[in-house]
């Protein structure tokens, strides 16, 4: 049994020979589903490789007029003023970094090549961000914010698509957390779904998909517009309903900047969206 002062060496007298080490591994931030991109219309970009309005010109039904057999009436003829629909690429965006030699060297981690592929992840997201927010904007709106979607609501939005003989292939439903939370208490939607899990899911995005109903494929999406406390902007939609053009895709430019002594890196992309089909889409307001 030790007796009288004594000194150790403890964590603060070896302080100066305890390293503290730097993981190699890196803690990404979570990104969400990113989805709209792949589930809205993206046809229209073949047409439009140059140039940053593409003019579409919506043509209507023609009626049907019963010609007065028992006089001699006159052929009335019909006539059709469309409004332009207006696509208009004009959106650019990039994300960019720098990497000065010093830290390019001293740094233990590649971090250009960390940082290089989230600058894409950005784009995208910027993309997503923005045709997400177009959602609210459909004329057909059910539901109400902050409150758990009902049957008859879904069932409601289902007719919708029909009165507008919007096809039954490029239906979609996009619903936030909370959403998914609310299709999992309906026995129309959970019983349904047993034997075909991802049945009808877009081939991109069958990690992303909950299941089919009534032919929809059902997707989450943690980038619904919204908040838990306010509420989420669920939508279900046919895919004409809204119109992307990507004109430029990301597209990665490199530098070493002698006058910063800076290893340079910019991904920009140019797009452009428009709703174009109001009838073909429901905004679900929801939890």
């Amino acid at each position: 049994m030790a007796t009288g002062a004594t000194e150790f060496i403890d964590a603060t007298t070896a302080a100066a020979a305890i390293p503290e080490l730097w993981s190699k591994e890196v803690q990404v931030a979570r990104d969400p589903e990113l989805l709209f991109a792949e589930l809205f219309d993206r046809h229209y970009e073949k047409e439009l490789n140059y140039g940053d309005t593409l003019h579409v010109t919506p043509i209507g039904s023609l009626t049907v007029t019963t010609k007065d057999t028992s006089a001699n009436a006159a052929v009335l003829f019909e006539t059709e003023t469309p409004t332009n629909i207006d696509i208009v690429v004009n959106t650019w965006q990039y994300a960019a970094v720098a990497i000065e030699t010093v830290e390019k060297k001293q740094s233990h981690l590649d971090l250009m090549g960390i940082y290089g592929p989230r600058m894409g992840v950005a784009l995208a997201m910027a993309v997503d961000d923005v045709l997400a927010g177009l959602v609210d904007d459909f004329s057909n709106t059910l539901g109400v914010l902050g409150t758990e979607t009902s049957y008859d609501d879904y069932i409601r939005g289902d007719q919708y698509l029909n009165d507008a003989n919007a096809p039954q292939d490029g239906r979609a439903i996009v619903v936030s957390p909370a959403g998914k939370t609310g299709l999992m208490k309906l026995d129309q939607f959970i019983n349904a779904d047993y034997s075909k899990l991802n049945a009808g899911a877009s081939p991109n995005l069958k990690s992303k998909n909950l299941g089919t109903w009534l032919g929809y494929p059902v997707y989450l999406s943690s980038n619904v517009e919204g908040t838990n406390a306010a509420g989420h902007d669920n939508a279900m939609f046919h895919k004409s309903a809204v119109a992307l053009v990507i004109q430029i895709n990301p597209t990665n430019h490199s530098q070493f900047d002698i006058n910063f002594l800076a290893f340079k890196s910019v991904t920009e992309q140019l797009s452009g969206s428009k709703e174009m089909r109001d009838d073909h889409g429901v905004f679900l307001a929801g939890a």
